[in-house]
This record gives C-alpha cells, structure tokens and sequence, in this order.
C-alpha cells in the first residue's frame, strides 16, 4: 500500500511553481527585449540589397545593437540578484560585496535608489551564516512595496552572534500590502499564495530556517521598516 504524501509535501511542491512562475516573469521581459532586437538585425540584413539606404540601416542598426546591449545587461543583473537571493551559494556567502553589487545592479534605471554604504558598518555582521542571502532578500522585498519608487537604505549592527540587519523603504506607498504582510509571517495558507506573495512567504521562511526574526513597521503612510534579528 503506498503512503499518502504528507500536506508539507505539496506545499513545497507549490511554492517551487510559484517562485519559477516570478522568476520566468521577470526575466521574460529583457530576454524577449534581446530576441526582438536580433530579428531587427535580421531584417535589416535582408534589406541591405534594397533601397533603404546605407545610412538608414546603419541608423537601425545602432538602435538594435543598444536595446540588446540594455536588455542583456538587465537580464545579467536580474539573474545575478536571484542568484544570491534564491540560490543555495547565497546562504554561505561571506562580506557584503556581491549582494551589494547586484542590488546596485537589480535597481539600476528603475524609480528605487538603493543607499547600501560600503561598510554596514562593518562585515563582522555579514559572517552569520543566512544573513547576507536574507538582507537581499529583505531589499527585493522593500523594492517591491515601493510601487511607485523610492529610496531604499541599508543598515547592520552587531556580529556573528548577535547582530541587526535594517532595510526601510521610503515612498508611496510605504508598507506592504496585507497579503505580503501574511505571506511574510507565515500566517497565509498555501492556498492563498500568488506570484505577488511568493517572495514575502519564501523571506519569512528562509528568515526562520536560520534563526533570524524579522520584525515589519510602517513608521509613517510613507516610510516602511524590515529588521532582522538573531
């Protein structure tokens, strides 16, 4: 007699579609960017023996050579971010250097400014195991409550034992909506999860699998606080 599969498992097999529902979405804008950009080239191939002109073709194929340079860099950018933020090397990752550069990165000519001084305030705090992996995460999550951008800021304190990590979203509108504050908490049912909640509920629960406790604070109708703690 075979044994039913325990609930847990088909939570998790959920939550995987879920998260490569996001990933496939937001990837899928640059990539199909880059593809649109090599079949402008190809037209223009096609066209050279006609009258279009040299100098128009040319003109063409600087535009194409700049979207798929753009949206490629994009690409490279969202890929290095969940990388580090879903991938199994974030959790052991060492100093604050890479994730700073690929949030520097992920944000790049969006409406969020990232301010993440070099040294926060010092990478004592990053020696933690999880903590680098989840303050990416926790920026990613303030990213997304500012719907209409805004400035996200970067802080830590402590150490290896004991130590604070601060991410505030500051901007319309400046909190999380109620869904993503369940989904972070773990207070959400699977049912209830969507590709705009899977990555509160995957922070909140790789938050809890190395011993952080998050705390969430709407401060003002404009200026949102995620710590971490342990």
């Amino acid at each position: 007699m075979t044994d039913t599969p325990a609930h847990p498992v088909s939570v998790d097999i959920r939550v995987l579609e879920l998260l490569a529902s996001k990933l496939c979405h937001d990837l899928v804008s640059p990539v199909g960017a880059i593809r649109n950009g090599l079949e402008l080239i190809e037209e223009m191939q096609e066209d050279e023996d006609g009258d279009g002109g040299a100098a128009a073709i040319g003109g063409f194929l600087g535009e194409a050579v700049k979207l798929i340079d753009h949206s490629s860099g994009q690409a490279d950018r969202r890929l290095r971010v969940f990388r580090l933020a879903y991938g199994l090397g974030g959790r052991d990752q060492k100093g604050f250097g890479d994730a700073r550069a690929a949030a520097t990165g992920y944000v790049e000519g969006s409406r969020t400014r990232l301010d993440w001084p070099e040294r926060v305030p010092h990478d004592m705090t990053a020696q933690r195991r999880g903590v680098v992996k989840l303050l990416l995460n926790l920026i990613l999550l303030a990213d997304e409550a500012l719907t209409h951008g805004g400035l996200v800021s970067v802080a830590a304190e402590g150490g290896e034992e004991q130590g604070r990590v601060t991410v505030t979203a500051a901007g319309r509108p400046g909190t999380l909506n109620p869904e993503a504050a369940a989904a972070l908490a773990g207070t959400a049912g699977p049912e209830a999860l969507g590709p705009r909640t899977i990555h509160a509920y995957l922070t909140g629960r790789l938050a809890e699998s190395d011993g952080f406790r998050i705390a969430v604070a709407t401060e003002s109708s404009e200026r949102l606080v995620l710590t971490a703690e342990w």
